[in-house]
């Protein structure tokens, strides 16, 4: 009988999630082509997952029936109760979905670990969602709905239990608690993947069964889900991937990478600033075929700078792309190594600066708790500037990510005026933030209203960096700086391949007159080239454990470059893309058709292997070690 308490509460369950899973497959259908097999496959596995995640969700419910005591069983307390909790259920319900939905514009994903990342920044997430939406409004809406909704179960699902004794309702509670078991067994969150369709097999996911699953899945053993060889044979393949003519390894041990980069001349100690710019995709620019005109400013860089064309970001959010430029590291699975504990004491590039008397920053219009940058960038060669040093008379805009991007850039000239009279070169890390929703931005700059959608934001964000370098070029410094712009991910991720090689694409620029001459560099590259590259054109001569190359000197071996997701690691050479994926997973595809090849061969996976298995070793192998050469000759 008391299984009868369920039904109103399942019935409320599996036709919010129906509808949800419906509402996302028809917004799929706009963006991919989904055949029937394939929304077959989606609304069964959907099934499934809704049947393992209702047993969870229901639990409380048998609890209650539980602790209840057996004379107040359909008494006017149980009666009032059973109504609350309903509504309670319907509302936390239909707030699920309409979150999923907010989830889905920003990432085309169902809830992931972002999301769990999400819940420790309330501030900036809350603060997103209501500057981006009309909170109180889709609240008032959920709350009506429902009401609705616990109106229709009354009516067809009364209340209706036989009072039954403890040992019963035990019973009953303790049969839940099995079921619990058996699902948890037996379901994965996997089990709804499509290879030939991303984008369908995360409609058939369940939000809240990811987010749970997420939560107790952050980081992933390298070693116990990944495909993987002895030890030894992947140093002895990571050490031949990334052996240089004229860059010994320091000792014949095989697990250690640091070489000794070797320039011919004196090191050249130019300023540098590295701005990182939010969610800026290759597609938004008119070089690349962008009609919108958007973004005229770093179109007229990448003509008058050394423009790569071809460069790929190593992973979709924004932590990744500030990994990859400062560790110059492929993408381990799970979490961004910036998220991860005991990541102070690197090699990174900011000690590499550090070491030779620079002046590093990494400036940041945010909070810098925020992704844990803060904490990272000081424990690794950075003096961190972000909003909580900034005073009211810097900040003219802001919304809750961050101070607006003018303001921010105003700040990095003023600590690079100071450095300069202090007689010390300056390196700065900028990261901008304006080109994130919720699009806000002071009046008047563009041709676009503050708050209207991402063109603004990525048009005001091109506007703020023509300002800040016709600024720059007031300065006495300027003449003696190399400005990088480059993105940190793209702006979305989603579509019908999980690792799309259009997804990943993203701009870079080096600018600096009079120093660099215009020039396009369009073989395939990776962010983690960055950095050795920068060093490359200072001259600098250091001993170093970056994997990423320099891709000017022409000792680089066969270009190739890195991408992943959460979970599915990639490595792109040879025209092919090889990923690696959890339960020892390969597959391969050709680049960038993404049309699945087995072809590939042998040592496309080899090389993949070796690079991600000896990547995932980064707490012991990646330590810090003093970069400038013994011989203290190749100095100013």
């Amino acid at each position: 009988m008391h299984f009868k308490r369920l039904v109103p509460f399942a019935a409320i369950f599996f036709l919010v999630q129906t509808l949800l899973r419906l509402s996302l497959l028809a917004r799929g259908l706009s963006d991919v082509e989904f055949t029937p097999a394939q929304i077959f496959k989606v609304m069964a596995f959907g099934l499934w997952f809704d049947v393992v995640t209702a047993a969870f969700v229901l639990m409380p419910v048998l609890f209650y029936n539980l602790v209840l005591p057996k004379s107040w069983q359909g008494s006017r307390f149980d009666r009032r109760f059973d109504t609350g909790l309903r509504l309670f259920y319907s509302f936390i319900l239909l707030f699920d979905a309409v979150a999923e939905h907010l989830f889905w514009s920003e990432f085309t994903t169902r809830f992931n670990f972002i999301a769990v990342d999400y819940l420790i920044y309330t501030q900036e997430v809350v603060g997103n969602i209501t500057e981006s939406y009309p909170v109180a409004w889709l609240i008032a809406a959920i709350a009506v709905v429902a009401g609705i909704l616990n109106w229709v179960s009354q009516l067809f699902f009364p209340l209706n239990v036989k009072p039954e004794g403890f040992r019963v309702r035990l019973g009953v509670f303790l049969a839940g608690v099995a079921v619990c078991g058996l699902l948890y067994v037996a379901s994965s969150n996997d089990q709804g993947a499509m290879a030939d369709n991303a984008e369908a097999s995360e409609v058939a996911d369940s939000g809240i069964y990811n987010l749970f699953y997420a939560a107790g899945n952050n980081e992933i053993s390298y070693d116990r889900f990944y495909a993987n060889e002895k030890n030894s044979d992947v140093s002895a393949q990571a050490r031949a991937l990334l052996s240089e003519e004229g860059q010994p390894f320091v000792t014949k041990d095989g697990a250690d990478l640091t070489r000794i980069v070797k320039a011919k001349g004196a090191e050249k100690h130019k300023n540098v600033v590295l701005v990182v710019m939010e969610s800026m995709s290759a597609d938004y620019m008119g070089v690349f075929g962008s009609e919108a005109k958007l973004t005229p400013n770093l179109d007229r860089l990448s003509g008058e700078g050394l423009f790569f064309d071809n460069l790929y970001a190593t992973g979709t959010r924004t932590v990744r792309g500030l990994e990859a430029l400062t560790l110059s590291i492929p993408p381990t699975p799970g979490q961004s190594i910036i998220r991860r504990p005991d990541n102070g004491n690197l090699f990174s590039l900011g000690f590499v600066f550090q070491d030779r008397g620079y002046d590093t920053s990494f400036i940041y219009g945010g909070y810098g708790y925020f992704d844990n940058m803060n904490a990272f960038f000081e424990a690794n060669g950075f003096n961190v500037i972000d909003r909580n040093v900034m005073s009211s008379s810097e900040v003219h805009f802001a919304n809750v990510w961050g101070i607006c991007d003018e303001d921010m850039f105003d700040r990095a000239l003023r600590e690079a005026d100071a450095s300069f009279k202090n007689g010390k070169p300056f390196m700065q890390l900028i990261m901008t933030t304006s080109n994130h929703r919720p699009y806000t931005y002071p009046a008047g700059r563009i041709n676009i209203d503050s708050h209207t959608g991402r063109f603004g934001g990525v048009k005001y964000a091109d506007y703020a960096v023509g300002k800040l370098v016709e600024d720059a070029k007031k300065k006495p410094w300027f003449k003696d700086t190399i400005f990088i712009f480059v993105a940190d991910h793209t702006a979305g991720a989603g579509g019908k391949a999980e690792l799309d090689s259009h997804k990943y694409h993203i701009p870079m620029i080096f600018y600096a007159p009079g120093t660099i001459k215009p020039a396009k560099y369009s073989k395939l590259a990776s962010q983690i080239d960055m950095a050795p590259t920068l060093l490359g054109m200072l001259n600098f001569s250091y001993y170093t454990k970056f994997y990423g190359e320099n891709l000017l000197d022409g000792s680089a071996e066969t270009p190739h470059a890195f991408i992943s997701n959460f979970q599915k690691v990639g490595l792109v050479k040879n025209d092919a893309l090889t990923v690696l994926a959890p339960k020892r997973s390969v597959e391969q595809y050709d680049w960038p058709t993404m049309k699945a090849d087995p072809k590939v061969g042998a040592q496309a996976k080899e090389d993949a292997i070796a690079y991600y298995q000896s990547a995932s070793w980064w707490k012991d192998q990646f330590r810090r070690v003093p970069t400038l050469l013994k011989d203290g000759k190749q100095h100013d």
